[in-house]
């Protein structure tokens, strides 16, 4: 049991000295923490995951720099702010085409209905024509019974 106490003492010397060597002395855990938004790019297309892969590289690339505190956390903020930025503009993008083709679409559904009420037009006009012009080529029916 000495073995088990002495390796979760040792855990928690880890641990105390990792915490206070991160946010003690350096500010690179605001810098890590200022890029914690870009987790939720991850779950997004394959350019957001990409963009939150390069953010955290950036943010590791600031800390191997020198690059720590408040200044780092801008740098990366202003990185996120960017991705927004570029995906809000191709969400507009997209929702200007997909508008396009919305409109190319109803458009398309109305030819179709004015189409199909010509198409029924003419076809009520063909069957009164012809029932019409049947009814005059007719000869007259003698009549078997003369009352006369």
């Amino acid at each position: 049991m000495s073995g088990f106490s002495e390796l979760w003492l040792a855990m928690d010397t880890l641990i105390e000295f990792v915490s206070q060597s991160i946010l003690v002395d350096s500010g690179a855990a605001m810098v890590l923490l200022a890029t914690l938004p870009a987790v939720l790019f991850l779950k997004g297309d394959r350019t957001l995951r990409c963009s939150a892969v390069a953010m955290f590289a950036g943010a590791v690339a600031l800390i191997l720099l020198g690059v720590e505190g408040v200044i780092g956390a801008v740098v990366i903020v202003t990185a996120e702010v960017l991705v927004v930025s570029a995906l809000m503009l191709a969400m507009r993008k997209r929702q200007a085409q997909l508008e396009a083709s919305l409109d190319a679409a109803r458009a398309a559904i109305r030819a179709l209905e004015i189409t199909e009420e010509r198409r029924q037009v003419f076809s009520a006009r063909a069957a009164t024509e012809y029932t019409s012009s049947n009814l005059n080529q007719q000869e007259p029916v003698s009549q078997p019974f003369n009352t006369d």
